[in-house]
């Protein structure tokens, strides 16, 4: 037992997980990780850039809650808190989690999401402020996706915290 005393533990990467590229590394690293949240908004804003700096896309609430390490109630209740529907926050998540990635490519956004019909795609793009067939540019900023999108009230206290982090990306 005391020959173990003087061995450090490093880290392992596991084998099922993949390994993230090292672009979305550096650009995603500039988001700040909220330890001790002051406040529901922020709370919530911590699940979102969790979200964001998933490798997977977060399909589902359950999903998303897995991700970020709190149970499905406690994710959904952070959104009814803030005034927003827990779905909604999901598919926002996802597309902001989409636009931070560098080599997202709008007009091919389907490969970015895990979605498997047009329909829901049509809806999430309505909801960000897109048309279901408009011409979109190559690269959505994350300022023209925040003040266009339709999931969440630009007054709302999660949307303004994330705003302001965000800010610096």
């Amino acid at each position: 037992m005391t020959m173990f005393l003087g061995l450090r533990s490093t880290p392992l990467l596991s084998v099922s997980e993949p390994v993230p590229k090292p672009a979305a590394i550096r650009h995603l690293s500039l988001l700040q990780k909220v330890d001790h949240p002051a406040s529901m908004a922020e709370r919530w804003g911590s699940y979102v850039l969790a979200a964001c700096k998933s490798e997977r896309d977060p399909k589902t609430l359950a999903i998303w809650a897995r991700q970020v390490g709190v149970s499905y109630t406690t994710l959904c209740e952070s959104c009814r808190l803030i005034n927003v529907q827990p779905r909604h926050a999901r598919d926002f998540a996802r597309l902001l989690r989409g636009i931070l990635m560098p080599e997202f490519d709008f007009p091919k956004l389907a490969s970015f999401l895990d979605i498997s019909d047009k329909r829901t795609l049509d809806s999430i793009l309505q909801k960000a402020g897109f048309g279901p067939h408009g011409t979109f540019p190559r690269h959505i900023s994350v300022s023209c996706f925040l003040d266009n999108q339709q999931f969440i009230t630009r007054e709302n206290p999660g949307l303004i915290f994330l705003r302001d982090v965000l800010a610096e990306v």
